[in-house]
């Protein structure tokens, strides 16, 4: 009996895991969907967007965008770095790019479209207000229209 017990949790933990970690391939893909760009695109853009975000809104705010975002670490450490090394005039101010000119720079670097930028936000939005709120994802949307 207490085998079954133990065979029959371990596949619910199994399954569950699998349906968690659903959450995340399901917002990347609709990303890469919507976007037509491939995944390693997807999370490093989204992720441009993100710390964009979490510049602009109040800690608070961005923690519940974060609870409903899947592996948002995982989003944030995908962005890479733009600019070039900081002995140089141009990769110094490259560096320090914050807002909406960082995002485009991140796309660039990614092989992004910039255009693609309002394909990306509005699924974000969506998303946010489908797994959060209506009231979170117009505070996500203010911060991308800024």
């Amino acid at each position: 009996m207490k085998t079954i017990f133990t065979l029959t949790f371990v596949l619910l933990t199994m399954i569950s895991s699998t349906l968690l970690a659903g959450g995340d391939d399901d917002f990347i893909k609709g990303i890469m969907d919507a976007a037509e760009v491939n995944k390693d695109q997807a999370k490093g853009g989204a992720g441009a967007l993100f710390e964009m975000a979490k510049e602009n809104m109040e800690k608070s705010d961005f923690d519940k965008v974060s609870e409903v975002i899947p592996d948002m670490g995982g989003l944030l450490a995908a962005v890479p770095k733009v600019g070039g090394t900081s002995s140089s005039l141009l990769g110094s101010a490259a560096t320090q790019l914050t807002g909406m000119p960082k995002v485009l720079a991140v796309f660039d670097k990614l092989g992004i479209s910039r255009d693609k930028v309002e394909l990306f936000t509005p699924f974000i939005v969506n998303y946010v207000e489908e797994k959060g709120s209506k009231a979170m994802g117009k505070l996500l949307e203010k911060v991308f229209t800024k």
